[in-house]
């Protein structure tokens, strides 16, 4: 089995097997982060939690403007335009980076007072961002640029080091001390550092250019324009802790933050399944197999809101597993959170369509329009009723993307498809609707343990006399994907 097993993953492509480490790499770092949480909100209180989690939530949008998201996108389009010089253009990228996160070092420091007041980071604090600003965008630069040829090994030697150690070191650092929340980031920044400076270096090394005025303009030709795109979603997936820290302290923040990476578990389930479902559904589409796509929509739909309810009637003993009871507010945050997973793939499964059809020119301009809806959402309701708040208001705004996305994926079916329709309209209507109804009720269940275990037994019930279904559907897209 084991040697039939080997030969099987010789015979794979070297894209596939690069796909495969670098899958296996992300579940890696996220499930890391999870496992965790129940060691850090133990060892930091719901302040010093909190400090962190917002702290990562700027460093998301200082980053956009002190990176431009170069090493994603703009770095594998300007390695398909050079591919004559594709060490050169990585070595160019980085310090095209350099000189971005310098400028950002001195807009802080002419603007640090503004800023420390508006983020309600301390300085010590925002030195330590810059260095990670500085030294973060050569680690991917080097990642994906290793990818783009197919070169798997190191970069995932080096993530699973990196992966491994922050949180060691961090232990380590926040058991020996009394500035907690301080050490915690600095443990994450010295990781990054080191890494990063090292990795710079051989960037530097191979491709020898720290500027080249065609490749540079190039860069930020590509990714200036994307910029509010980018943004948008970083302040769609950011801005609740932020404003929550704003309005109501780091403390409740913490609490926030807690829930959010409890119900979030649940968005490594949904990549795996966008993972497997999008390729199937593009070569259904492509071959005009568009029955078959609805059916296995719905049929993945139900199951996930069958699986988001159990995630919110598993919350109480979710959060007490992770955290003290100083968290056990968070319970009410994960039914609509976790809702919004829900809804997440409901809207990533929409855009796949517009993207294979071609229809991307609005797809900007909906993220702008959710972000901003929540950010109004949030300034208006966590005032009145506090950080429980946030999580309704993330669930209205991934609602409303999954919503524009129909719309803009059923005017692209007109254009492309004779206005035919691929999914059970209905019947997602009607379980959207069920699974936000039912989510909120759950709530009132939580004080009864026996009724809520009950319940989850039912849904684990279904599951497994769905079982064969549900491992044909896998079956299926496999062998057709």
């Amino acid at each position: 089995m084991i040697r039939k097993l080997t030969d099987k993953y010789r015979g794979l492509s070297p894209a596939l097997r690069t796909s495969i480490w670098f899958t296996i790499c992300n579940f890696l770092q996220r499930g890391t982060a999870f496992i965790t949480v129940p060691v850090f909100t133990r060892l930091l209180t719901t302040d010093q939690y909190g400090l962190y989690n917002i702290y990562l939530s700027w460093f998301e949008v200082f980053i956009l403007f002190a990176s431009l998201k170069i090493p994603y996108e703009g770095l594998n389009n300007g390695l398909i335009r050079h591919e004559d010089d594709k060490d050169g253009y990585t070595s160019a990228m980085a310090g095209l980076m350099t000189v971005l996160a310098f400028l950002f070092g001195l807009f802080y420091l002419i603007f640090r007072r503004w800023i420390d007041h508006f983020t309600g980071l301390s300085q010590f604090v925002m030195l330590l961002m810059f260095l990670e600003i500085l030294f973060n965008p050569p680690l991917y630069l080097w990642t994906n640029r290793e990818r783009f040829d197919f070169r798997y090994r190191m970069p995932v030697l080096v993530t699973m080091a990196s992966t491994i150690l922050t949180p060691a070191i961090a232990i380590i650092a926040v058991l020996n001390t009394s500035y907690k929340a301080e050490a915690r980031i600095m443990a994450t920044v010295a990781v990054q550092a080191v890494t990063g400076l090292i990795l710079y270096a051989v960037i530097m090394k191979k491709g020898k250019k720290f500027y080249d005025r065609e490749y540079w303009r190039f860069a930020l030709g590509f990714n200036i324009p994307l910029i509010f795109y980018y943004l948008s979603q970083s302040l769609l997936n950011q801005s609740d802790r932020i404003m929550i820290n704003y309005f109501n302290g780091t403390g409740k923040a913490g609490i926030y933050s807690v829930a959010y990476s409890a119900a979030s578990i649940m968005l490594l389930f949904v990549s795996a399944i966008n993972g497997s479902f999008n390729p199937w559904m593009y070569k259904q589409l492509k071959a005009g197999k568009r029955e078959s796509v609805g059916k296995a929509a719905s049929y993945i739909c139900s199951m996930l809101a069958l699986i988001t309810l159990g995630m919110v009637l598993f919350a109480p003993d979710l959060i007490r597993l992770l955290a003290t009871k100083e968290y056990y507010e968070a319970i009410y945050v994960i039914p609509p959170v976790a809702a919004s997973v829900f809804f997440i793939f409901l809207y990533m499964v929409f855009a796949n369509v517009e993207m294979y059809l071609g229809e991307t020119g609005y797809i900007s301009m909906i993220s702008i329009i959710s972000s901003a809806a929540n950010l109004i959402l949030n300034a208006i309701f966590i005032r009145i009723y506090g950080y429980l708040a946030a999580g309704w208001t993330t669930l209205v705004c991934y609602m409303l993307l999954a919503v524009l996305h129909f719309v803009l994926m059923k005017k692209a079916c007109r254009i492309h498809l004779g206005g035919q329709i691929l999914f059970h309209e209905k019947f997602l209507l009607v379980l959207s609707f069920l699974l936000c109804l039912i989510s909120t009720l759950m709530l009132f269940v939580y004080p009864y343990t026996i009724l809520r275990w009950g319940l989850i037994l039912v849904i684990l019930l279904i599951i497994f006399l769905q079982r064969k279904r549900i491992f044909d559907l896998i079956r299926t897209m496999k062998e057709k994907g």
